[in-house]
């Protein structure tokens, strides 16, 4: 669709934005239902971890290939496929009871999840003009947050009536509702792929390094099968990287990075950054029911004090970009994110909630602040053609700061717990959850030190 056209079919805009809100609704909304899951089919710590590590390694897997893919055929029947398919493992999902099974299908989900955050910008940057973008993504990560407030809400509601089973009928539904309206109002046409267009040895090497990585830290407690998957997975990244050396169109594009230094600098930001957003929904869910006595509702309610903020605010921070600086604005939002680090390595049994709730808040404003001016200058630091790339590489860099936040988690789950239920030991939770926001503060005073950093070099450069 020519850029014009958004003139005349805002729906199309619209509809992309909405879509945006359910794949983050089901990541919050099952890491609240984890504890009554986890005493349901009595999975043990691990397994719990799994269920959200394996949703973020799938995603992690296949971005590159799936931005490739998306750049040869057409990115708007894969994403309109991409809600079919989310929808259908959910429906699936709501009627298993062994989690062998339910693992493997939110390694799956993950994959899909992979087409949303690969496909969405890349589509709105299409059909947006570039002066209405970083207002246009402000608003579609306003939908995200809107997703990941309302998911621990609406979970909390849903548990009590329905169980867990619930969350992810919930989340079916909104998914093939989603699916309905984009297939109604977004035109796409499908073009074959060249046999040639997308590297299928580089795919599977990254998806093998991914699911070693992910089973090195299920397996940690046995010290020698742990470091043997940890040296594995090495293995199989250094094999990624040298693959894509020998590509004319390599999926990580080494040496355009090396030139880019904006997208560079924005990309190692974010994945720094990110290490901390998802990891703490899943260890708050379960420090809020087993450490506090929250019940799921409760606890819905206190972890949706983050995400409402962002969804508030990332769409006016999004219109800030637009006028101002967007780095200035990012470099804030990670100073707010290292303050809330800080503040939950002050956790223990006897914390108010109310301190639970101050930290979620300043940890909203932060991303807030930090996602929508960061994604404007990633998606503003390369030429049209390559939009669809910059935008599975933010997505990239995000979740590899997620996944290798939820490592961190699984490893010290592991440790502490094994295969063992959180619930059999609830004293152990708070000796868990302090060695990883340490590290996450140490990782979020890197990224806002690297921001600050680049803001220097730009102004250096500018002289």
């Amino acid at each position: 669709m020519p850029q014009s056209e958004y003139q005349h079919s805002p729906a199309v805009v619209w509809t992309i934005v909405a879509s945006q809100f359910t794949p983050p609704f089901m990541f919050s909304g099952v890491a609240v239902a984890l504890p009554t899951l986890g005493a349901d089919l009595h999975a043990g710590a691990v397994s719990l971890g799994l269920m959200e590590t394996l949703f973020l390694g799938g995603g992690l897997a296949f971005l590159l290939p799936i931005g490739r893919l998306a750049d040869v055929t057409d990115k708007r029947t894969l994403y309109k496929y991409g809600l079919f398919a989310f929808g259908i493992s959910s429906l699936i999902l709501s009627t298993l009871s062994w989690m062998p099974l339910m693992l493997l299908l939110r390694f799956c989900q993950g994959l899909t999840s992979a087409i949303f955050a690969t496909t969405g910008p890349a589509i709105l940057a299409d059909i947006v003009p570039p002066a209405r973008r970083g207002r246009v993504f402000g608003v579609s990560l306003g939908m995200v947050y809107a997703g990941l407030s309302l998911g621990p809400i609406v979970a909390g509601e849903i548990i009590p009536v329905f169980g867990w089973r619930g969350v992810f009928l919930c989340g079916a539904i909104l998914l093939l509702c989603g699916f309905a309206l984009t297939h109604r109002l977004l035109p796409s046409a499908w073009r074959k792929p060249e046999r040639s267009s997308v590297h299928i040895p580089s795919a599977s090497w990254m998806a093998t390094a991914v699911l070693l990585f992910v089973a090195s830290s299920a397996t940690m407690r046995t010290l020698w099968l742990g470091t043997v998957f940890f040296c594995l997975g090495s293995a199989a990244v250094v094999r990624f990287v040298r693959l894509q050396s020998q590509l004319a169109t390599p999926f990580l594009d080494l040496q355009a990075l090396r030139v880019h230094h904006v997208l560079r600098d924005a990309l190692t930001t974010q994945l720094l950054l990110y290490l901390n957003a998802f990891a703490s929904i899943f260890l708050l869910s379960l420090f809020t029911q087993v450490t506090l006595g929250c019940t799921p509702r409760q606890s819905g309610q206190v972890l949706a004090t983050g995400t409402v903020l962002m969804a508030a605010i990332a769409p006016l921070a999004g219109r800030l970009a637009d006028k101002i600086r967007p780095t200035t604005l990012s470099s804030s939002g990670c100073a707010l994110v290292f303050v809330s680090a800080c503040m939950a390595t002050r956790f223990n049994e006897t914390t108010d909630i109310t301190y639970v709730i101050t930290m979620l808040a300043v940890q909203g404003l932060g991303y807030a602040l930090f996602s929508s001016p960061n994604m404007t200058t990633i998606m503003g630091s390369v030429p049209p053609e390559s939009l669809s790339m910059a935008s599975a590489l933010g997505a990239k860099a995000r979740s590899i700061g997620m996944v290798t936040g939820m490592l961190i988690t699984g490893l010290l789950f592991s440790l502490n717990y094994g295969q063992e239920t959180v619930t059999a030991h609830p004293e152990r939770l708070v000796d868990t959850v302090l060695p990883v926001y340490w590290v996450l503060v140490g990782t979020s005073a890197l990224a806002f030190g690297f921001s600050c950093w680049t803001i220097h070099q730009n102004r250096s450069m500018q002289r």
